[in-house]
């Protein structure tokens, strides 16, 4: 695409970085990534149709259907830590970190709105309206949809982010978008129909890879969050943050919080370089190893993935 500009910086100076296909499900077609020279954001171009995205996101395995039943002693965990995640006198409190950022959680709301955008089968949301929330997602797809209201989310919808607007301006205490920015054609349009559906002290909520994490810089485009072509844009925590600003926000928070990136990424070299048929994903004791490298990285801010918090700056008139 000629003349293609940045939309953070407005920048056209853009270096060319990879010439990758989609790794996850090995489907023909190559992709270039660039990277903007100016604020470093990386993105494909040109920028897939929704013709070709479509063909990225096989249903049957892209998306689960079933629900979790978070069986394993991770998820039992993680659950029971959710769901005392706002009683002040629960011991668990200490481990509180270990909660927040993982399930993005919103900040305490007494009988609060809360929007999932591409709430899959709603298992976030299930547990925030257990929590007393009011829980409302917006999905892509249908099957999904239709998971997520045979559980009683009956305010989950089928539509995109550009479905935003059928709700009221000033309606929502926490809009959340969690590994979604990323997959959208434009970003800076979704963020705007989200500052005007929040509450004048409503909080945004983004979760997505990091760039400029040591594990990108390490396995390059073998780095599983690059996630070619489903992840349109990939984004720094500096450029996510100009783009927020310039949407209407006010920066509150950025904390880090890796999930498996290094062992799927060393999986992508295995399978790349042919080294017979190992696969090292799901195997509990790789996990144990890597985990308190992912958990260094994390606390030396230069984790796998962040999560931004975000408040109406209204002083901003968009």
């Amino acid at each position: 695409m000629k003349d293609r500009k940045c939309i953070i910086c407005g920048s056209s100076d853009f270096v060319n970085l990879y010439l990758t296909h989609d790794r996850m499900f090995d489907i023909f077609g190559e992709f270039k990534v660039k990277k903007c020279k100016k604020c470093l954001l990386l993105l494909i171009d040109p920028q897939p149709t929704a013709a070709v995205l479509s063909q990225h996101y096989p249903s049957k395995k892209y998306y689960s259907y079933t629900v979790s039943q978070k069986r394993n002693i991770f998820g039992v965990l993680r659950n029971y830590l959710v769901k005392n995640y706002y009683n002040p006198n629960f011991i668990a409190s200490i481990f509180t970190k270990l909660v927040k950022n993982v399930p993005a959680m919103p900040s305490f709301r007494k009988n609060g709105k809360i929007l999932d955008v591409g709430c899959g089968t709603g298992d976030t949301l299930i547990l925030l309206q257990e929590l007393g929330w009011e829980a409302y997602g917006i999905e892509i797809d249908k099957n999904a949809v239709k998971t997520a209201r045979k559980r009683g989310l009956i305010h989950v919808k089928l539509g995109t982010y550009k479905d935003i607007f059928r709700f009221p301006d000033n309606y929502f205490d926490s809009i959340r978008l969690y590994h979604v920015i990323e997959h959208l054609d434009d970003p800076m349009t979704c963020l705007k129909l989200i500052h005007k559906k929040l509450k004048g002290d409503g909080e945004l909520i983004l979760g997505t890879p990091n760039y400029s994490s040591l594990i990108s810089k390490i396995f390059k485009k073998y780095w599983c969050n690059l996630d070619v072509p489903r992840h349109v844009f990939v984004f720094s925590p500096n450029n996510l943050q100009e783009l927020v600003k310039k949407s209407g926000f006010k920066i509150e928070e950025i904390e880090f919080c890796s999930a498996g990136g290094i062992i799927k990424s060393i999986q992508y070299v295995i399978d790349a370089l042919h080294i017979a048929k190992i696969q090292i994903q799901n195997k509990l004791w790789i996990f144990f190893f890597f985990y308190p490298i992912e958990w260094f990285l994390d606390k030396i801010r230069t984790g796998d993935i962040f999560i931004l918090r975000a408040s109406k700056n209204n002083t901003d008139m968009l």
